[in-house]
């Protein structure tokens, strides 16, 4: 019986051809969304009932970014989301796992405040020069003559001739004369700069601390309010991440290291950081302008490849729907971007300006959200099985069970998460349910492809077997409350022989039954 969005007959040809030549227009979308998404917040979205609308639209994690706005405000914001996630939980049902995570600043250089003389944005002229300076007499005094530059070691790191880039590429300058706090540079590509936007030099790695003193304010305010994620800005080398988990220490140990690669230098120490972090961001914007824009689609298809085959998440931000921050409906090239990056093989999807100042964050979610349903149904699911561990065995035969099943769902019964990921490294075509005990495992789960957090609450029975049934029972009523499985249809169960993490050696079919249970 074909399932709606299984694509089956594309998902069961036996060459890349043959799978795209079968894909169907007319079939309709999975039921559920495998692929996650972060939703920054900022003043479009910073209101608990917008915070609401947007996990129902298919936010799974929440993301702050701490360049912006005060401590005080960031734990507010906390606050509220915590609220918000408390208030969606009791319209579901059950406990919405939501994941906080948070941008730090890192090696990020911005320019300073427009001076209030100007009205608006002050234009730079293509052909004429201005001043990048660090002199701190200029933070809230730029001009169209005069900018201010927020590293102070910043003149003596560049050299002539070197392209200095503002406002995510908008505008570029090329140094001509270097002082000891100024560079006087001509304008090559003008446009209207406002406050506080962000400077990229292109092809050079400037000596800058990894965490500013500001970065170490706020590592203690996500230790303190236990944040579930932070992610560490242009990441180089295994020292920032490194750096970052030792600040962390001991009470901080469970919250989920991100290294954001931005530039040529994370790119070649690629494989070293992947060993470390526990997860990958992509920031497309600064990655482009560094390796060049047209090196782009090779470098977002070889990092992904290479994150999938270490099992390691990995999502992709920047100019995903930018034309959203602006209006209801998308461009079609953005959707098209949106299904490259799941069919490279992307866990998650990153929105930033779209949802943290855009004009309709929830309608912004729920366009991404269709198009990952969509998307999701196209990629091509064939697994060579290979000489394999235990848990990697029982993994690709849980995924495989699926596929010859038809099975609506997977169940993994799991304790840290591990076993969950495992199976969701084979790209089963349906979700994947991973029931456990530990809310910061469940937020963190969000950021692996087609893992479904649960939450289970209820009290522990002494037998272990009985334990196992209420915990499956409990998976499969939420799931035919969904109304993703049916009365009869198979569901591959994962699961241990005994209690323990180290235990998880099992797999075995059952069927979902009209008493809401598994025969």
């Amino acid at each position: 019986m074909e399932l709606p969005g299984q694509q089956l007959l594309a998902a069961n040809a036996y060459t890349p051809l043959d799978h795209v030549l079968n894909l169907d227009i007319k079939s309709p979308a999975g039921c559920q969304r495998l692929t996650g998404i972060i939703a920054t917040i900022g003043k479009s979205s910073n209101d608990i009932e917008t915070m609401e609308k947007m996990m129902a639209a298919g936010m799974n994690v929440a993301l702050l970014n701490l360049t912006f706005g005060t401590k005080e405000e960031h734990i507010e914001t906390i606050k509220m989301l915590r609220q918000a996630a408390k208030n969606y939980s009791v319209v579901v049902g059950k406990n919405y796992p939501l994941a906080i995570a948070a941008r730090l600043v890192g090696r990020k250089i911005r320019t300073g405040n427009i001076s209030d003389t100007n009205e608006g944005p002050v234009e730079l002229i293509s052909g004429e020069t201005v001043r990048l300076t660090t002199d701190t007499l200029y933070k809230d005094r730029c001009s169209s003559s005069t900018v201010f530059v927020d590293f102070i070691n910043f003149a003596e790191q560049l050299k002539k001739g070197d392209i200095v880039l503002l406002d995510n590429e908008t505008i570029q300058l090329k140094v001509e004369i270097i002082s000891n706090t100024t560079l006087t540079c001509r304008i090559e590509r003008g446009g209207f700069l406002g406050s506080n936007k962000d400077v990229f030099v292109p092809n050079v790695v400037l000596k800058t601390p990894n965490y500013s003193e500001k970065d170490k304010t706020y590592i203690d305010m996500a230790v303190h309010h236990q944040l579930d994620i932070l992610i560490a800005s242009f990441v180089n080398s295994v020292d920032s991440i490194i750096e970052l988990k030792n600040m962390l220490g001991e009470k901080g140990k469970r919250i989920a290291v991100i290294a954001n690669i931005q530039t040529t230098e994370g790119y070649r120490n690629y494989d070293e950081i992947l060993e470390v972090a526990n997860g990958i961001m992509i920031t497309r914007q600064e990655l482009g302008s560094d390796i060049s824009p047209d090196k782009l689609v090779i470098a977002q298809k070889n990092m992904i490849a290479r994150a999938n085959k270490a099992n390691v998440p990995v999502c992709l931000s920047a100019h995903l729907l930018s034309s959203m921050r602006y209006n209801k409906i998308p461009l079609r090239a953005e959707l098209l971007d949106i299904a490259n990056c799941i069919l490279d093989g992307a866990d998650a999807l990153a929105l930033s300006a779209e949802t943290a100042v855009g004009i309709c964050p929830v309608d912004t979610i729920a366009c991404m959200a269709n198009a990952c349903k969509e998307s999701e149904a196209c990629v091509w699911t064939k697994q060579t099985p290979v000489p394999c561990e235990q848990s990697t065995a029982i993994a690709m035969a849980a995924v495989l069970a699926s596929h010859r099943t038809m099975a609506p769902v997977i169940i993994v019964l799991t304790t840290m998460g591990k076993s969950a990921f495992e199976v969701a490294k084979y790209r089963p075509r349906c979700p994947i349910i991973a029931i456990t005990r530990h809310v910061i495992t469940a937020r963190q789960m969000h950021l692996y492809r087609g893992i479904i957090p649960l939450i289970y609450e209820a009290t522990s029975d002494v037998d272990w077997q009985i334990y196992l049934e209420q915990r499956i029972s409990f998976s499969t009523k939420w799931a035919m409350q969904r109304g993703f499985v049916r009365v009869g249809d198979p569901i591959v169960l994962v699961c241990g022989w005994k209690q323990g993490s180290q235990f998880i050696n099992t797999m075995r079919i059952v069927y979902a039954t009209t008493d809401v249970g598994v025969s």
